[in-house]
Parts: structure tokens; C-alpha cells; sequence
């Protein structure tokens, strides 16, 4: 590809069933990169599958399948059209030399692997049950700078932009037209170009000037350690000609560790975990318990809680199949729990932070049927329609959950309706589709998480968390899809849609 990797390589083996029932696939791959198509993204990936199955009988079988996939990649940085203008469209602020090595500060890790156990059993012929337990484990991290008693070293921070200086106001009235401003600007522009790249080597000389203090400027990753444990179960069985019946359980369990993990001090001895935002010192404090804790690589700061998660899917569904029409009809009921256990005492929220939260719990249905009519054997008009409601996740549910156990007011159950339909035509040389939809979601909700300059009338920032409840969406248009075979080995396929997506109301 052009935007992530560069190389790849793969080798997969199987075996085929042997006389005594055995059977197994292996397979392996690797992707990497020096760069990929934006500047200091460097990429590797790692990927190992493995599954071996024992046919007991006719009627029994077992399969056991490992995947184990490792992903390090550089990010790139999302650019305004100024910093594409300055720098080019693959600039990239997130790297900067070190040592004449390039080193990327948003590293994003992934290492989750995950086994599963199957049970195949046909019951007879017509029925099949088949029961799967699964567990995945691992991490994933998102790594970054962060900074204390120091101005931030990211070079495209907005006061180091022209644009700052170019669009000032002083008391309402612009001012960006001033030859002072005319001039900072020009400064800033210089001076970006010359320095548009991370500074390793000026972190780490602060650092060695602040060695009683603890550093500046520190690496840390964002860490989510996950360990989730599956179970489905699903039948499947002809009941007639007919009537095709599949139902189904699904349960879910998982444990969600979410920290501040310390990587690099950058030449600093030790880091103290307690923020300059605060306006108090108990405010500075990510954790009462141990205010002023320092804390060296490997260790966690910041923020440190678990989220705790159950979910229970229960469904069936028939079909009917005859020569001129099929059509099913479905029904699912599902139960969603959520618990979040803080491991810090907040300095802003002392009375919430600690503990465990109250346990939310939602119940959701869900109703959906469709009907396909064979107006010839090529000619077919599909129809589907689907009423149901759908649980809020945890991150919507607990609004700031780095920080305290408050669930968001006025959290409830998505209602989503939707319908579509379609016509269909299926020749040896030609297949198109035209459909048609509309949706509507109601209840959802939306959390943001900003920094604000001036949010009162002394000129005070602050940073926000934003909980949207309430809010309604509809979602009409229309698609079609063309494909026509010229020739054995070559095909002219067409799409267009049209959509209008709106918020309905204010919430």
C-alpha cells in the first residue's frame, strides 16, 4: 500500500484432513516500514495463526484456533490547511531527529492475542449446533509527550503559527493587520519552517538542567489492558421445506485496565505525578492517596481505573422460504452491564474518584424482518425493516471516566428504525441494484473532550468534558450499483448514491 507499509511477506501450510481425523493450518506474516507514505511513520506488524481441528465422528468435531497479531506503527499528524500549506501534505509534527535518527512521539501498539474452542455438532440432519468459548488478553497503547512547567514542545502549537498573530483582536476590534502583527507573523512563519519538527535534543537538555526537580518532558503511553472472555452458542435447524430456524446465545465478560504509562523520562531522573492546572494543591493531584508520588519508568500516573463489563445477547430467527417469496422474521433481547472502579482519588473530584461506581445496567430488544419477491428468476424486489433499541457503551455511559464515577445525566437506550428496499437484477451478463433507505436513531448520545481558551469573562482556559444526550439523527438516500461483463476478463462496474444525513432537533 501507499500509507502504512511499505513490505510484506506471508507463508501458510495446511494439512487437509488425515485418515485418523486430524487436521491443521498454520500461517504467518510480517509488514514493515522505514517510512510509510507520510513522513516518520514507521511501521511493524507481526501475525501468527494457528488452528488445529479432531473430527471425532460424523456427528462431532473440535477446533482450537490461536491468532496472535503485534502492530507498532508512527502516527501521522492531522493537519490544518495552514501546516499543509507551511510544510507540505506529508508533513507530519509528531517526529523530530534524534541523534540523527528519526523518532516518532505517537506510537500506537497493539498485542492482543486471542483463543478460541469450537464445538461442531450435528444433531441430525437437518439441525447443527455449534458452541464456540473464546479469551483475548493484551494491550494497546498510545504513546505521547507529556510536560510540566514547560511551554509545549509540539511545533504546531497554535501560538507558534502565523495564523495566531494574522488573526488577533484586541477588545473586539481585529488587529491582525497591524505592521507589529504583519511582522510576528513573518517571525512565526520563519520560524516554523526552520524548527517544524520535534526538538528531541532540547527536551532532553531541559531535562539534564532540572535533574533535582524531576523532567520537563516525559514519554508516556495511554494504556488499555483488556481481558475479555466469550461464550456463543448457535443452532441452526431446517424445521421443513420450508422454515429455516436459527437462534442463538452470546455472552460476553470483560475486564478493562486504563492508565498512564511511563516510558521514557528523556534523560530525567524521576517524574512527580501532580498537574499545574490545578488551581489548588489538592487539585493538582491525580491520586490523594499519594499526592506528590514520583514515579520512574513503568510505572503508572495520571489517571488508573477499571471498567467492568457484561453482555448478554439472546436471538432467534425463521425464515420462510417458497417459489415466488421468502421472507424471515427476528427477535433479539439484550442486557448490558457497567461498572467503573477508580484506583485514584482525584484532586478535582475527591467525593467520586475512589472505588467503585453504581453498577448501570440497560435492557434492549431489537425486531427485524425482510421479504424477497422473485418477480422472475432475474427480477427481485428485497425489502427489510428493523425496530429496535440499543445500549449506550461504557465510554458514553461514564462521561469522564479518567477522573470520577459520574454517569451522564439523562443516559438511556439508542431507538433506531430503519428500513430499505430494493430492486434487483440478476442476468448472465449484467446484475444491478437501486435501493433506497431511511433511518432514524433517537436518544443517542455524544461525548467530546477539548481544550478552551477563555470560557469565562476573566479569559480563563479550561479543559472540558462535553456530554450530548438526547440527540436525533436521520439518515436518507438512495444507491445504485451497475456491473456488466464485456468480455471473460473484463468487467464495467458503476456506483452512485445519493445521502442527506441531518441532526433533527437541538439537544
Amino acid at each position: 500500500t501507499n500509507t502504512n507499509y511499505s513490505f510484506r511477506m506471508m507463508g501458510t501450510t495446511a494439512s487437509g484432513m488425515n485418515k485418523n481425523g486430524w487436521a491443521y493450518a498454520v500461517s504467518g506474516g510480517k509488514r514493515w516500514a522505514q517510512d510509510g507514505y507520510f513522513e516518520g511513520t514507521n511501521y511493524d506488524a507481526k501475525s501468527f495463526f494457528a488452528s488445529i481441528e479432531k473430527k471425532i465422528n460424523d456427528n462431532h468435531s473440535l477446533n482450537f484456533t490461536a491468532i496472535y497479531a503485534s502492530n507498532k506503527r508512527g502516527k501521522s499528524s492531522p493537519n490544518t490547511a495552514e501546516q499543509s500549506e507551511l510544510a507540505g501534505t506529508k508533513y507530519n509534527s509528531y517526529w523530530g531527529y534524534q541523534e540523527g535518527e528519526k523518532r516518532n512521539s505517537r506510537v500506537k501498539r497493539i498485542e492482543e492475542p486471542l483463543l478460541m474452542l469450537t464445538h461442531y455438532w450435528k444433531v441430525n440432519p437437518n439441525t447443527n449446533w455449534n458452541t464456540t468459548i473464546s479469551y483475548q488478553f493484551g494491550q494497546l497503547g498510545n504513546s505521547r509527550i507529556d510536560y510540566t512547567k514547560a511551554d509545549n514542545p509540539d511545533p504546531t502549537y497554535y501560538r507558534k503559527l502565523p495564523s495566531y498573530y494574522a488573526n488577533s483582536f484586541l477588545n473586539g476590534v481585529y488587529t491582525g493587520d497591524n505592521p507589529a502583527n504583519i511582522e510576528n507573523a513573518a517571525t512565526a512563519k520563519r520560524n516554523f519552517l526552520a524548527n517544524k519538527q520535534l526538538d528531541w535534543a532540547n527536551m532532553y537538555r531541559v531535562n539534564s538542567e532540572n535533574t533535582a526537580n524531576g523532567s520537563r518532558f516525559v514519554l508516556y503511553e495511554d494504556r488499555n489492558d483488556e481481558n475479555s472472555a466469550t461464550f456463543n452458542t448457535n443452532l441452526s435447524s431446517q424445521l421443513s421445506d420450508n422454515i429455516l430456524l436459527t437462534a442463538g446465545v452470546n455472552y460476553l465478560s470483560s475486564k478493562t485496565k486504563n492508565f498512564k504509562n511511563m516510558l521514557d523520562l528523556l534523560g530525567g531522573n524521576f517524574f512527580t505525578d501532580s498537574s499545574t492546572f490545578g488551581l489548588t494543591q489538592d487539585q493538582q493531584q491525580s491520586d490523594l492517596n499519594n499526592p506528590f508520588r514520583t514515579l520512574g519508568t513503568g510505572e503508572h500516573y495520571g489517571y488508573n481505573y477499571k471498567i467492568d463489563a457484561t453482555k448478554l445477547d439472546v436471538f432467534t430467527q425463521f425464515k420462510f422460504v417458497y417459489k415466488k417469496v421468502d421472507f424471515y422474521l427476528a427477535q433479539s433481547f439484550s442486557r448490558s452491564s457497567y461498572q467503573r472502579d477508580g484506583l485514584y482519588k482525584n484532586g478535582y473530584y475527591p467525593n467520586n474518584s475512589f472505588g467503585k461506581s453504581k453498577k448501570m445496567n440497560f435492557d434492549t430488544f431489537g425486531f427485524k424482518g425482510g421479504f424477497t419477491y422473485k418477480i422472475t428468476g432475474r427480477n427481485f424486489i428485497d425489502f427489510n425493516g428493523i425496530y429496535m433499541t440499543k445500549a449506550p457503551t461504557s465510554k458514553e455511559v461514564f462521561s469522564n471516566a479518567r477522573v470520577n464515577n459520574a454517569v451522564t445525566e439523562g443516559i438511556t437506550s439508542e431507538t433506531i428504525k430503519s428500513v430499505d428496499w430494493s430492486y434487483i437484477i440478476k442476468a448472465p451478463r449484467f446484475k444491478a441494484r437501486f435501493t433506497g433507505y431511511f433511518s432514524e436513531t433517537l436518544n443517542a448520545a455524544d461525548i467530546n473532550f477539548y481544550y478552551a481558551d477563555a470560557v469565562n469573562s476573566n479569559g480563563d482556559g479550561a479543559f472540558v468534558s462535553e456530554a450530548v444526550t438526547g440527540l436525533n439523527k436521520q439518515n436518507r438516500g438512495i444507491e445504485t450499483g451497475l456491473e456488466y461483463q464485456l468480455t471473460s476478463t473484463f468487467k464495467l462496474t458503476a456506483v452512485a448514491a445519493y445521502g442527506d444525513y441531518r441532526i433533527t432537533n437541538n439537544p
